[in-house]
């Protein structure tokens, strides 16, 4: 049944994008398989990583887990200490995985020839009939996988509106490890404050560049690295529920993967989707040890003591690093992830409070150790291990950086005055996650989660579910400037608390009720995702349309890479999503402190600035005058200018003997939008 239903899985899968777009179905095939050179040999290598937290017997499904998180958490830790050291060149980094993949698959073998079957013999009858016949619901899956890999087949910068068109993964999530690459090494960036941010999942990036020896077409391998890691998030939820019936982790595995924010993730290379997969396998090890802890409360008392430090500890160990791994995905996962499971940690039974407290004091060192990396690289680099936050903590100080631009991005990430009341906050509540206009998370999964919780008698893991949904809805309401995409890490306990509302399902009415509400909920979902969908999607698009300035609006790319010599040196001014420019440019994010405006418009001689440009080789300037108007009167620029202040610095220019080279229009309003400049040398 088992492989019935996987062959169906698959065949719906490609006959869904096949038929949508034959384009997408080629672009999932060969991306596909690109990002799996980079993604297999981590995940084979993971399976020797196990072992060393010393744990029980368990079953495969387990073994896969955590191969798959500890490798590829280990890998990306790998690329960035070895990019840091300037190993980045393609043939160490088709030898490693190459080594990995050798050693993973010997590794494999012994463990398939010795896996623990224990588990399956022991299941009852009634197990065996609900997930057999109802572990067909998991094909629900299919029509939000197709969804996920027409989004996936997108070149950045084609879809979704609502990020800007992939905005931040033009301006840092695929730039930096271009310039990465580029540079032969991982280095401080002082014009691109986002190159301190943790980025478990772009290392993964920075490596399919290097193997693949490609950048401007790597986007839709990156989206299918995503991709990856939702896939391997829905297998984290199923393993979760695993823990408490067969059934119930079906439940969480449809639930999870009909959730629309999943599909939506793949078509943009962001980082979402990693954070998500590592904080689920470390609240489903936490569960496990929730688990067995609670078994082992029942045994006799010596037995527990003897068993609980041997094997439990490995698992407290092994739960904090995986959140430490989800930290360096992305910050939000330190309060969102990290603390929360902490008090989870703490509130284990079968145990005194010492024993808790002491639990709680492993597992934030576990957590802190597999985070560290990160935390080194920018207490080295720029003197504050999490800049840029808490900078006025840490007074951190590295180049294109000071008081003015902390100042600039703590303003730039606070909710806006008409947000900062309770009740403008529970409204936004009510319209980005509860009723969100594109129904990513549908009101479903909050439906079961809540009548599951009050329809049974509840413990120990409903109560550490409980905790992690009220201290990530608080912080995301209170912490951060509430985009709907920063609480996707709600799936977590939603999903699980799904899972644990089928323990109460024991009548044939009531299993008839839930699997009535759970198929009408994933066509609600599907329904709201298709319509998204058609909107925005084209069946697929190639990153060749964006930089050989084929879109409208992009027309300049075309230009710079296609007609400007070689070895011309461009200037940046407003624009940030350097990503599709193949020639030598220089640009600077809003928040960085902006060498140009600080040396050339803050001065008043007519032809100082064209000195400077010359003085710095400099044979091209782009302005996007859009995006001028777009940023300083919100973000602003660093030191601070106006669009006026820069438009009259540049007519001044034009008089001194700078020369407008080409003029691009606006493609649908016709104003003033992006105009390229030559240097008089």
């Amino acid at each position: 049944m088992k492989r019935t239903l996987v062959v169906t899985f698959v065949v719906l899968t490609l006959f869904g994008v096949g038929v949508t777009s034959r384009y997408a179905l080629l672009t999932a095939v060969l991306d596909g398989l690109a990002a799996m050179i980079v993604v297999l040999p981590a995940i084979l290598v993971g399976t020797w990583l196990v072992p060393l937290f010393r744990l029980e017997s368990m079953p495969l499904r387990w073994h896969f887990l955590l191969s798959a998180a500890l490798g590829l958490g280990a890998v990306s830790v790998l690329v960035l200490l070895l990019g840091i050291a300037g190993f980045l060149q393609r043939p160490v980094w088709i030898t490693l995985l190459a080594m990995f993949a050798i050693a993973g698959l010997v590794r494999a073998r012994t463990l398939l020839a010795g896996v623990d079957v224990k588990e399956g013999a022991s299941r009852t009858a009634a197990d065996r009939s609900w997930s057999g016949a109802w572990s067909y619901l998991l094909l629900l899956a299919c029509p939000f996988l197709v969804l996920a890999i027409i989004a996936a087949a997108h070149a950045p910068g084609f879809i979704w509106e609502e990020e800007a068109w992939a905005y931040d993964v033009l301006e840092y999530h695929l730039q930096l490890p271009k310039e990465y690459v580029e540079a032969g090494h991982i280095t401080y960036l002082p014009h691109n404050v986002y190159a301190n941010f943790p980025a478990n999942v772009e290392m993964l990036y920075l490596l399919a560049m290097i193997v693949l020896d490609d950048v401007h077409d790597i986007g839709t391998t990156a989206n299918m690295i995503h991709l990856v890691f939702g896939v391997l998030a829905v297998f984290a939820a199923w393993v979760a529920g695993r823990e408490w019936s067969p059934r119930a982790g079906i439940v969480c595995a449809v639930v999870m993967a009909t959730a629309g924010w999943l599909a939506y993730l793949c078509g943009l290379a962001y980082v979402e989707n990693g954070m998500l997969f590592f904080g689920t396998v470390a609240t489903a090890v936490l569960i496990r040890a929730i688990r067995l802890c609670t078994f082992d409360a029942d045994a006799d008392p010596a037995d527990a003591k003897a068993n609980g430090k041997a094997e439990h500890l490995g698992w407290i160990v092994l739960a904090g690093a995986l959140a430490g791994l989800a930290c360096g995905c992305k910050y939000t996962a330190l309060p969102m992830i990290a603390v929360p499971l902490g008090v989870g940690v703490v509130l284990i039974p079968g145990a005194s409070i010492q024993r808790r407290i002491g639990n709680g004091c492993v597992f934030g060192i576990a957590a802190l150790l597999a985070f560290s990396p990160w935390l080194i690289k920018n207490q080295t680099m720029t003197g504050n291990p999490v800049f840029p936050l808490a900078n006025t903590v840490f007074h951190a100080a590295p180049p294109g950086w000071g008081v003015e631009e902390t100042a600039q991005w703590n303003r730039g990430h606070v909710t806006q005055g008409d947000e900062q009341s309770l009740g403008a906050r529970l409204g936004v509540l009510w319209h980005r996650i509860l009723w969100d206009r594109h129904q990513r998370f549908g009101p479903v999964i909050f439906i079961i989660a809540i009548a599951g919780f009050f329809a049974r008698r509840r413990d120990r893991v409903d109560l550490v579910l409980l905790i992690v949904l009220i201290v990530q809805l608080a912080v995301w309401m209170f912490m951060t400037h509430i985009f709907a995409r920063f609480a996707i890490v709600l799936l977590i306990p939603l999903v699980l608390l799904c899972g644990r509302a089928v323990l109460s399902v024991d009548g044939v009415t009531r299993r008839r009720i839930l699997l009535a509400v759970l198929v009408a909920g994933c066509a609600w979902n599907f329904a709201f995702a298709a319509r998204l969908q058609r909107r925005e999607c084209t069946g697929g698009a190639s990153a060749s349309l964006m930089y050989e300035g084929r879109i409208p609006g992009y027309e300049y790319l075309g230009i710079i890479n296609r007609d400007l010599p070689r070895d011309a040196k461009i200037l940046l001014i407003g624009e940030a999503r350097a990503f599709y420019f193949n020639r030598n440019v220089d640009y600077c994010v809003t928040f960085n402190r902006n060498p140009f405006f600080e040396a050339v418009l803050q001065t008043n001689m007519t032809d100082g600035p064209l000195s400077w440009l010359r003085e710095h080789d400099y044979t091209h300037v782009l302005v996007n005058w859009s995006e001028v108007r777009r940023l300083a009167p919100t973000y602003g620029f660093s030191p601070a200018v106006s669009y006026d202040e820069i438009q009259e610095r540049f007519n001044g220019m034009s008089v001194a003997g700078l020369i407008l080279l080409r003029v691009f229009p606006h493609p649908e309003t016709n104003t003033r939008y992006v105009e390229l400049y030559e240097v008089p040398h």
